[in-house]
């Protein structure tokens, strides 16, 4: 005969035995701007979170689903385009709008790196994450300080503050610096919200 005491035991084990999901950190970003609707109409806004597509916005602005804006952020002169997925409670979540298409009478150029002074964190495989260097930035990759001496094709994760850790591969190694290449490219409209925030 099972009491209640040897169920409850057995239900504590059967959960104890399930995987845990691991689930990124969602951090602050509280960069402020401002919002321009297709009127011209202005109004304040505070980027408080980052994925690759888009973002979350404090604003007491109520914005309708599907509409189209620009968000915009002074001393950076940039304008985002984006569309409103939700609004709730002063709260807004901002799907960025592809870019205009490039002009293909111009000749292509590499992607265009800014220099920073800031930190990320670098992890390798089966070893604990490190707060390093940060010395430029693209959309497909980035130049850091290694603390670990990687290898030449090796897979590693970099983390920006507030967002989730992009996995990369090692493309060259010179003195203490690495120069990594995104797997998945950051999207050129959260780059700029990044560049405008380190700028701070």
């Amino acid at each position: 005969m099972i009491d209640g005491n040897s169920r409850l035991d057995c239900n504590s084990s059967r959960r104890e035995q399930r995987p845990r999901t691991h689930r990124e950190p969602r951090r602050s970003v509280a960069l402020k701007g401002f919002g321009v609707l297709d009127n011209g109409a202005t109004f304040g806004l505070s980027v408080i979170d980052l994925t690759y597509d888009g973002c979350k916005v404090d604003t007491e602005v109520a914005l309708l689903p599907g509409v189209n804006l620009k968000i915009s952020f002074p001393g950076r002169g940039i304008a985002t385009a984006a569309s409103v997925r939700w609004y709730k409670h002063g709260r807004a979540g901002l799907k960025f709008n592809p870019e205009d298409p490039p002009d293909n009478s111009q000749t292509p150029r590499k992607h265009e790196r800014v220099n920073l002074d800031a930190e990320l964190s670098i992890k390798r495989a089966s070893r604990p994450h490190y707060r390093t260097r940060l010395f430029d930035l693209t959309t497909a990759g980035c130049k850091a300080e290694f603390v670990e001496r990687p290898m030449l094709g090796e897979t590693v994760w970099v983390k920006l503050d507030g967002l989730n850790a992009l996995e990369s591969t090692v493309r060259w190694i010179e003195s203490f610096s690495v120069g990594l290449e995104f797997q998945r490219p950051i999207y050129p409209a959260v780059l700029d919200l990044l560049f405008a925030r380190l700028s701070i």
